[in-house]
């Protein structure tokens, strides 16, 4: 099962990314959130979430961090100090060989994924595409998406200004 560390990861770097979009489509038109929003339809940036593109780009940089590729890397057995190696050469030397072509490291948390929670992530993906699919699912979605972020940094950061002020809509 995915960590609620990956989800979390996740869900902010695509609520972000949104937001972001959303804040600049608002304002340099000089419009409403809700105008900006069906703006925001109009974007590359749109056409690439609908497609999948942050969950794909995610999937793809994990492929490149598979253990199984590490198996005759000369760090395996290699003396050092840094908690990252030490981590990495723990796995490398724990795991069977199997199950270290199915394992992945994710550098942003520090977690280690399996097969079944990259089919998770692919799940998410296809969910929220799903959802961007309809007019009025996908205006609620990006919603979402914005109002997550807005909740996020008013945890982060309470003084920050938030552009779209979409919790106070």
């Amino acid at each position: 099962m995915l960590s609620d560390k990956i989800k979390d990861y996740l869900n902010e770097y695509i609520s972000q990314e949104v937001y972001v979009q959303v804040a600049v489509a608002k304002g340099k038109n000089k419009i409403t959130t809700n105008a900006a929003i069906n703006k925001y339809f109009e974007s590359n940036h749109f056409k690439g979430l609908a497609e999948g593109k942050p969950y794909n780009t995610f999937l793809s940089d994990l492929e490149d961090k598979c253990l199984g590729k590490l198996l005759n890397s000369p760090m395996r057995d290699s003396k050092s100090n840094d908690k990252i190696i030490i981590e990495l050469q723990k796995k490398l030397n724990e795991l069977k060989n199997e199950e270290l072509n199915d394992t992945y490291w994710e550098v942003e948390t520090g977690e280690f994924l399996k097969g079944q929670d990259i089919k998770e992530i692919e799940e998410e993906r296809d969910t929220l595409i799903k959802f961007l699919t309809s007019k009025d699912d996908a205006n609620e979605t990006i919603a979402t998406l914005c109002k997550n972020y807005e909740k996020l940094c008013k945890e982060k950061y309470p003084e920050a200004p938030l552009p779209l002020e979409i919790l106070d809509n």
